[in-house]
């Protein structure tokens, strides 16, 4: 996903709500990234710490340094001026390289594309709240993914039911839609709480211009097999009580493009004590 934010514009929403409203461009959304409210005090030197990460791995501390494979920020707060020293490089995508900014309270420091590896060097002129950002990150894949919507399920003398979604399956289950979704062959699981008939809508998105086909297991048995499309198919299907396997059949995806930034090491120097 590409995405922009610069730091004169976002800071102060930072600094007044910790909350900053940021424009996607693929496809085109309103986004709320909350911001974690900024620690009190400084230390010597200063220790960094994710600000806002918009995926659980958007951005991992590496020795000295940081790894960004999405939008995301560190901050540390600084105890005086100094010298940030910033060695860094990109991985290319889409023909732009990631970009990293720095800023320091509501002020733009530096504004940065990293290709091969780089030392670059700025001046921190006081002390105060330093926030290295990644907002740039692309990512693009094609992949075949079945989605499940509007599951309900109507049993003898109960109508609820759990659903399981392991990680592996490259989906997830959003509760309150009542939605999930598929992206390998690792099966997603339904616990009805007794036989009765499960109902839902069905639709695919293609991939390698193939759609994606699903098929319904019970004890080992197959209740049925569809073949997606992109438009939702209505689904109904007679269960007993025993689990109910959902897997997509023909998974397919490969990585088309992914831009991140390696931050090899982040060095703050502060300024000599004035002499007495």
């Amino acid at each position: 996903m590409n995405a922009r934010i610069n730091f004169l514009s976002v800071l102060p929403l930072l600094l007044l709500t910790g909350v900053v409203t940021w424009q996607s461009q693929q496809p085109f959304s309103n986004t709320v990234l909350k911001a974690v409210e900024p620690e009190s005090g400084c230390t010597q030197p200063p220790s960094f710490r994710t600000g806002y990460q918009r995926e659980g791995n958007g951005v991992s501390a590496i020795g000295t340094g940081f790894n960004f494979q999405g939008l995301a920020w560190i901050e540390a707060s600084t105890c005086s001026p100094g010298t940030l020293s910033i060695t860094a490089e990109g991985e290319i995508a889409a023909n732009e390289a990631p970009e990293l900014q720095v800023g320091l309270g509501s002020d733009l420091l530096l504004q940065q594309s990293f290709k091969e590896p780089q030392t670059v060097k700025l001046r921190v002129p006081r002390s105060g709240r330093l926030i290295l950002g990644y907002f740039n990150d692309y990512y693009r894949s094609d992949a075949r993914v079945a989605t499940l919507e509007s599951l309900e399920f109507l049993g003898l003398g109960c109508n609820t039911f759990k659903v399981q979604v392991p990680k592996a399956t490259g989906g997830e289950w959003n509760v309150a839609a009542r939605t999930a979704s598929l992206v390998s062959s690792v099966p997603m699981t339904i616990f009805p709480c007794n036989a009765g008939v499960l109902s839902l809508q069905v639709m695919g998105q293609a991939g390698k211009n193939i759609f994606p086909q699903i098929a319904f297991r019970q004890d080992n048995k197959i209740l049925n097999t569809i073949q997606t499309s992109g438009r939702r198919q209505d689904v109904t299907l007679r269960v007993d009580d025993h689990p109910v396997n959902i897997m997509l059949i023909n998974p397919y995806f490969k990585q088309l493009a992914d831009r991140n930034l390696n931050v090899r090491s982040v060095v703050f120097t502060p300024d000599a004590p004035n002499s007495p």
